[in-house]
């Protein structure tokens, strides 16, 4: 997971469509199969071409995941299970932009309606560096909370459900963290011995934000509580960023 942009606005016209399949799916003797098989008609119109757009926006180059961060997104996840939130399913709030893995694994999952446990966290709707953070491995992990004497207990079901700490995650996350670390430190030597000025620094920062691999590692270290760990602390005082 990692900071996304607040939601999009989407086409009048859009907007007007998936309310009115909103309305024909409350008024519906049976709402959940009319939800199935309207929206599975949507994902094949014209009309709903929009929400994809707009949520593979949403996502940043390269459309990652917004669950997962990792692999390129090519689904759109309802955050409240179609199974279980009938209603929902037509509404612009309750999509995300997924990898098949994450949408798969997810499935019906939604605590505490579908089983016990706590609401997992939205990447669209909350900061997730409120409830993470990437150590010195690359792993994401659960915040501690001292209050509870454990670790956060929304993180820790995002991370179970969604199998956020999958191998091939971490992997990819150590390795974006140690190419990152590299270039930091690169770019300080540099700037120490006069190679590279303020405005050099600011566009390499602005260049490894917008990379497509692993944006989480980025958005960590480069916007969130990272920034604040060596040597990324000393990059963004010098890039005044």
């Amino acid at each position: 997971m990692r900071r996304l942009p607040a939601r999009a606005e989407l086409p009048p016209a859009t907007c007007k469509k998936l309310e009115k399949e909103s309305k024909a799916i409350a008024d519906a003797e049976n709402p959940k199969d009319e939800a199935e098989r309207r929206y599975g008609n949507a994902r094949k119109a014209k009309w709903f071409k929009p929400v994809v757009d707009s949520l593979g926006a949403m996502s940043g180059v390269g459309q990652r995941c917004m669950l997962c961060s990792g692999s390129e997104a090519s689904q759109v996840e309802h955050f409240r299970p179609k199974a279980i939130f009938p209603l929902e399913v037509m509404k612009w709030e309750n999509f995300l932009w997924a990898c098949s893995i994450c949408n798969m694994n997810k499935g019906g999952r939604f605590p505490p309606e579908t089983e016990p446990g706590e609401r997992i966290i939205n990447p669209l709707e909350e900061d997730v560096w409120s409830f993470f953070f990437i150590d010195e491995f690359g792993n994401l992990t659960a915040r501690w909370r001292p209050d509870l004497n454990d670790v956060d207990p929304r993180a820790a079901k995002t991370i179970e459900i969604l199998t956020l700490d999958r191998d091939a995650l971490q992997e990819t996350r150590q390795n974006r963290l140690d190419d990152l670390k590299a270039r930091v430190q690169d770019s300080l030597e540099l700037s120490r011995h006069g190679n590279l000025k303020q405005a050099d620094l600011r566009s390499r920062y602005d260049e490894w934000r917008t990379q497509p691999f692993q944006p989480d590692v980025a958005s960590y270290f480069l916007d969130g509580p990272g920034r604040l760990e060596s040597p990324f602390a000393e990059f963004c005082a010098k890039a005044k960023c």
